[in-house]
């Protein structure tokens, strides 16, 4: 016989998780789009809302503008935009690694296929320094410890240097 309460628990479970696997991407910006804006953090809601707990001080200057996000998890991600307003760099810091599927966007592809070709050859694991034409991702890092940056070298702004915006 069935026992009808595991049933429910069970389907509720798989639920949950695909409302917060759907959720994994939201909060962020990607490579190419534009920068994240966040409502304030409201601490009325009892479940956690989209992966992005704050929007920090966002710093302008006539080259770009930099938007840094607090993620629920820890990690602080900060997003490089053109005047335009497409996000050319990203970088960040925290005790997980964040999604880089969302975090990358359309590059993921690239990103994707570098990796596993590094794989296929027996490089496992971090650090990852990849660099193309059109993606250049560093990341590192271990446990409770992640850090890296990824930008797209076609859409850094004319004039700034990203060594030293990424330091």
């Amino acid at each position: 016989m069935i026992d009808l309460n595991i049933c429910i628990d069970t389907v509720r479970m798989l639920l949950l998780g695909l409302v917060l696997a759907g959720s994994a991407g939201d909060g962020v910006a990607a490579l190419g789009k534009a920068p994240s804006i966040f409502p304030a953090a409201s601490s009325a809601s009892p479940m956690p809302g989209p992966k992005a707990l704050a929007a920090r001080s966002t710093v302008q200057s006539n080259l770009y503008t930099l938007h840094e996000v607090q993620l629920e998890n820890g990690t602080t991600v900060r997003e490089y935009a053109t005047p335009a307003g497409l996000v050319f760099a990203i970088s960040w810091r925290g005790p997980v690694l964040p999604d880089l599927r969302a975090l990358l966007g359309d590059y993921f592809s690239t990103f994707k296929l570098e990796t596993d070709q590094a794989r296929m050859a027996g490089r496992r694991g971090s650090p990852v320094n990849m660099e193309g034409a059109g993606l250049v991702v560093r990341s590192n890092g271990r446990m409770r410890n992640f850090f890296g940056h990824a930008y797209a070298p076609a859409l850094i702004p004319v004039g700034v240097n990203i060594q030293d915006v990424l330091q």
